[in-house]
């Protein structure tokens, strides 16, 4: 082979390399992990929570976006753990909060990394990643297992993809209920999103704003953030993808798993949130059931926080009390429309 021919070869063999290589370290599905320490006894679990205190006291917080711990002052049978949405802090799960605390309940709502500043423009938000939703999961578990025999674990949005990975990944959980679980995109194909989204986690952060004629003078909630970071949301996309990829096809490690979405979501891609319903149903029979609260309703993708613009929690909230097995007569508005169940 002549001299120009060869090294023609292995600049084309170099070239198709690194372009598979990169296409790869794109592509390959991200690693994520979590260490248990949980806390092994009511007074354990109150000191965790204190140095959690002490943390967030040296932190430029808005008297609502600190964690919050509400307790019966002793340990009780069942032991709730709350994890609020990418751009929201523990403020937005408190009046639900109450309900379960009243039931006699304990209740622990971690705040994530970058939530609840007072400055709702700050330029770190965008940064939390799917680790970060994973390690607020853990660090209210630890806690739980101290304050209640029983831990129910709640995640909506992006913390529901966290609450997600720990039915797979942590022992001791009896029940996880995943709130418009945000596995991807509404209306997109899930390959672009995984693309885009492994692009953006790699790429410089930018915003959008939630509500583009507001923008900052969003008012309600008053202490969430007005605008979301690329980087948070590809990231969140990453922590599905390794959901969806590793797990969605493994047992799961917790007791039962109910999902609820709503046909009036603009947010979360609930078509493939029902197509993972299926796959968790197929390999845990009657552990897996799933909710969709019709279009008519009009529930929006935070059904959780009642100060959301259109919130109606006054219907959302029974049927999440009820999949929590907190009130077995259901919902007399939401039951008499169709849903899809598994």
């Amino acid at each position: 082979m002549k001299p120009r021919r060869l090294l023609f070869l292995l600049l084309f063999l170099l070239l198709f390399c690194g372009l598979t290589g990169l296409s790869l370290w794109f592509w390959r599905v991200p690693d994520f992990v979590s260490m248990p320490n949980p806390a092994e006894s009511y007074q354990q679990a109150i000191q965790k929570f204190r140095a959690i205190e002490k943390v967030e006291s040296t932190l430029p917080l808005c008297p609502e976006g600190h964690s919050r711990l509400l307790t019966q002052g002793h340990k009780t049978e069942r032991v709730f753990v709350l994890l609020h949405g990418l751009t929201n802090c523990p403020e937005q799960f408190i009046p639900l909060a109450r309900i379960l605390h009243a039931s006699g309940a304990n209740v622990v709502l971690p705040r994530a990394r970058y939530a609840g500043f007072s400055d709702r423009m700050n330029a770190i938000q965008g940064l939390q990643s799917g680790q970060d939703l994973l390690d607020q999961a853990s660090a209210g578990l630890d806690i739980a297992s101290g304050l209640g025999d029983r831990i129910f674990l709640v995640g909506l949005s992006g913390s529901a993809v966290a609450a997600a990975w720990m039915a797979h990944n942590r022992d001791g959980i009896e029940s996880v209920l995943l709130v418009s679980p945000f596995f991807g995109v509404d209306g997109q194909p899930v390959a672009l999103i995984d693309a885009i989204s492994a692009v953006l986690t790699r790429a410089p952060n930018f915003y959008f704003w939630w509500d583009p004629k507001q923008k900052a003078a969003m008012a309600r909630p008053s202490c969430a953030y007005p605008r979301f970071g690329t980087r948070c949301i590809a990231d969140t996309l990453e922590l599905s993808r390794n959901v969806r990829d590793h797990f969605a096809s493994h047992p799961l490690r917790v007791g039962r798993m109910a999902i609820l979405t709503s046909a009036c979501d603009k947010a979360a891609n609930s078509e493939q949130t029902s197509q993972l319903a299926a796959q968790w149903a197929q390999k845990n029979p009657g552990r897996v059931s799933i909710y969709e609260f019709p279009k008519a309703l009009g529930i929006p993708h935070d059904m959780i926080d009642p100060n959301q613009t259109g919130a109606k929690t006054q219907i959302s909230y029974p049927k999440i009390l009820e999949l929590l097995g907190l009130n077995p007569t259901g919902n007399a508005i939401a039951d008499q429309y169709p849903s899809h169940r598994i």
